[in-house]
């Protein structure tokens, strides 16, 4: 299930934006509910998924970051990712190898910002986007037990917290011909620390942490979740002689990337970090 609001939103008097907020379906393991390999998820049943938004001319529009801003960067939160320092170092290497991999299928350039102690979440001051500073992604780790270290952009149905979630947050505006145009500008990659020891680290066989990674940026750079098992995309992780973007991953990584082009205005609808 993807989730969405619009909220009007006047920031340049030379445009009419809008905001809308998407959290994509986070990963379940085990006996979690839904997404575990006993039930059923909501997910395409194409190799791929993406995300079209509607404008209020019915254009149809991708939903995805716009390839040509010089770079999109992201910062990682590895506080709980390990009890070591050598833990930790070798999460954020598996977090800057995800994001080589889908700079690479995407044509996006994502650009490592360094290590933040920020943890995405909704708050009084506003949404996660609005307190987002450290970079237009962050990646972090999460102890959902403990008030300080705990997002609520992770749900609970009664049956425990998923092993991750990613989402984005994209905006509308009009150029000065009326024309529509949309770009995501932030993201966001929640992981439950609860889960370490059920995923093996880097990208070799099994259930492995850069599986999960590259699951959840997926969903950041706007892809949804796919019916077949031999995809990335697919929403329960599973053992796997290696851990590859397959055939149909990347041609959802090409159908939000590059290949599609500019989008006209999005670097001055969305500040860059």
């Amino acid at each position: 299930m993807v989730t969405g609001f619009a909220v009007p939103r006047l920031t340049r008097t030379t445009m009419r934006p809008m905001v809308l907020a998407v959290m994509a379906l986070g990963l379940t393991l085990g006996a979690s509910v839904p997404l575990n390999p006993h039930s059923s998820a909501e997910a395409a049943g194409d190799r791929y998924d993406v995300n079209n938004w509607t404008d209020p001319k019915g254009k149809q529009h991708r939903i995805r970051w716009n390839p040509c801003q010089p770079s999109v960067t992201y910062a990682v939160n590895p506080r709980l990712a390990g009890k070591t320092s050598a833990a930790r170092n070798s999460a954020v290497a598996d977090v800057r190898e995800a994001f080589r991999r889908v700079s690479n299928r995407s044509g996006i350039n994502f650009r490592y910002a360094g290590r933040t102690t920020e943890i995405p979440r909704d708050g009084t001051g506003g949404s996660w986007s609005d307190r987002q500073k450290a970079a237009e992604i962050v990646v972090s780790w999460v102890d959902q037990s403990r008030a300080k270290t705990r997002t609520n952009l992770m749900s609970n149905d009664g049956s425990g917290y998923g092993s991750g979630v990613g989402g984005w947050m994209m905006r509308a505006w009009t150029d000065a011909a009326g024309n529509w145009h949309a770009a995501i500008g932030r993201g966001f990659v929640v992981l439950n620390s609860g889960h370490n020891s059920l995923y093996k680290a880097g990208y070799g066989s099994g259930m492995t942490r850069g599986a999960l990674l590259l699951h959840e940026i997926g969903h950041v750079t706007g892809l949804g979740h796919v019916g077949t098992t031999r995809e990335l995309m697919y929403p329960t992780m599973l053992n796997r002689e290696v851990t590859v973007y397959k055939e149909g991953d990347r041609a959802g990584l090409r159908k939000v990337g590059r290949p599609l082009g500019c989008i006209s205005g999005a670097n001055d609808a969305w500040r860059q970090i």
